[in-house]
């Protein structure tokens, strides 16, 4: 396997140099000629990330390591036509690829649970094979290939390389993301307000509804008015049926809106405002019980973010919102799972809460505890996803010299509804008990995150070095059986990056 991906990596060092030293006007890892562009990219991070031990269940299991090495090293080509006057269109081509991503060490046994955090082992990841052809005269693009999803801020559909920026005060290190093989048509920007109209249908390749051996399709229509430009709005409709291999799914229909806007105002800074809200609406044969062998959907998810940005420091404030379900035995299955990739702070959603959910599938399986399991456990785990809670994250940030920032905040959460596991709330009878036995208060707790990047430019390549630390103190959401709750815990990371 190491022999195999040190090949991979050898052959793209020698596609990537010669771009390199061929680098002319367009830039570096760049070749131009009149009448077509060739763009190559190289990209690697790696994240060195260690948590403290917290138990996972009533049993008081815990993960069995507690530090994780994370590297991604990626590689793509970008190529389009110049010579617009002599055809009618523009031919665009990108491709992208992890050579490797994942944990490459510390991943936890699978014995412990399933969808657990810094779970996915180091694999190779398609990102983008994909052909646009745009022709300006009948405002009309087409497209096909292997791309990936995003839409908005990314709480539904989420594209994975949306991090960190100076002014975003970001704990966040996107790996992945959604990923589809897609027809497409739609429209240039059209009129003065830049409205582009979409249509695509998808063959899903993996995105975080998508389990192993499931096959999922969708169908979407977008209108986005102000494309390019610093005001921007617009609605976004899928409909999605996905079947497992159990012969269950779901077939539902997403509503999305999004909205963005920015203002300068002189000495004061630059502020902006931007929001994105989802319902999805339908119904499941997944999760069956005997009174409802097949059940309703109805989730709601929102988030907002407010910046202002006075160039050497700043400010960034962030709500969530994202409904949940602490009930399995109703008709309504209800809880919004937000992408993960739309990270909200270090410790509380994308560790503990998915360790604990993960622990679920287990523990709830246990047929010395609860006879004959629930179906489709694996549904359970939030792999790393914000579900079922109202928080609320303000981030300050202050360039402290020309390449060094410092950022942190504390990020305040909440319980939509009561937090329900799926073993301990059985075992009482279907009042909501948490992972830990206890009956759940609403309020998860306080999490205090602190960060800084160092971030520069050496012969071409541009590099950044980071370091983010956080302690979770939790709050009555994670009481314990025996009384009393969860003690604090702690996460401290280093991230590296460099790109071409």
């Amino acid at each position: 396997m190491r022999q195999t991906k040190m090949w991979v990596v050898a052959a793209w060092c020698f596609v990537l140099m010669p771009l390199r030293a061929a680098a002319d006007a367009c830039g570096v890892a760049c070749i131009e000629t009149d009448t077509w562009r060739l763009r190559g990219q190289a990209q690697y991070q790696t994240r060195l990330e260690g948590v403290s031990t917290f138990p996972l269940d009533r049993y008081g299991t815990a993960l069995d390591r507690n530090f994780f090495f994370l590297p991604v090293l990626r590689a793509g080509v970008a190529a389009e036509t110049l010579d617009t006057a002599t055809r009618p269109y523009v031919l665009q081509f990108e491709y992208e690829h992890d050579l490797v991503t994942g944990v490459e060490d510390g991943a936890p046994a699978d014995r412990l649970g399933a969808e657990l955090p810094f779970g996915r082992k180091s694999h190779a990841e398609l990102r983008r094979l994909f052909l646009r052809a745009t022709i300006p005269s009948a405002y009309l693009v087409v497209g096909g290939g292997y791309t990936m999803s995003h839409w908005g801020l990314g709480l539904l559909a989420n594209d994975g390389a949306h991090g960190w920026t100076k002014s975003n005060a970001y704990f966040g290190d996107p790996r992945s993301g959604d990923r589809v093989l897609r027809a497409t048509v739609g429209t240039t920007p059209l009129t003065k307000a830049n409205v582009v109209f979409r249509l695509a249908y998808d063959e899903v390749e993996g995105d975080d509804p998508l389990l192993r051996h499931d096959s999922a399709q969708q169908y979407i229509g977008s209108v986005l008015a102000g494309y390019g430009l610093s005001h921007s709005a617009g609605l976004y409709v899928v409909y999605r049926t996905q079947d497992a291999r159990v012969r269950r799914g779901f077939d539902v229909v997403v509503y999305d809106v999004f909205a963005r806007t920015g203002k300068k105002l002189g000495w004061y800074g630059e502020v902006s405002l931007a929001g994105e809200a989802a319902v999805i609406h339908g119904s499941t044969t997944l999760g069956p019980t005997v009174d409802f062998p097949k059940h309703d959907i109805l989730q709601v998810g929102a988030t907002l973010q407010a910046r202002l940005d006075r160039i050497t420091h700043g400010l960034a404030l962030d709500f969530l919102y994202a409904s949940g379900d602490e009930n399995f035995d109703d008709r309504e299955q209800n809880a919004f799972k937000v992408d993960p990739n739309y990270e909200f702070g270090l410790l509380l959603y994308r560790v503990v809460l998915a360790a604990q959910t993960g622990r679920a599938v287990v523990t709830a399986a246990d047929p010395t505890l609860v006879g004959r399991p629930v179906p489709d456990l694996d549904r359970v785990p939030t792999r790393g996803a914000p579900s079922n809670t109202i928080a609320l994250f303000p981030r300050a940030w202050w360039q402290a010299w020309r390449s060094l920032v410092l950022y942190g905040g504390p990020l305040f959460a909440w319980s939509e509804v009561d937090v329900a596991d799926a073993l301990n709330t059985r075992l009482s009878g279907g009042e909501p008990h948490n992972a830990l036995g206890g009956r759940p208060g609403q309020y998860y707790g306080t999490e205090l995150d602190l960060g800084m990047r160092y971030f520069g430019t050496v012969a071409g390549l541009n590099f950044q070095l980071g370091a983010e630390g956080a302690v979770l103190f939790p709050g009555n959401a994670f009481r314990r059986l025996q009384g009393g709750t969860m003690s604090e815990v702690f996460l401290g990371r280093m991230l590296v990056e460099v790109r071409l």
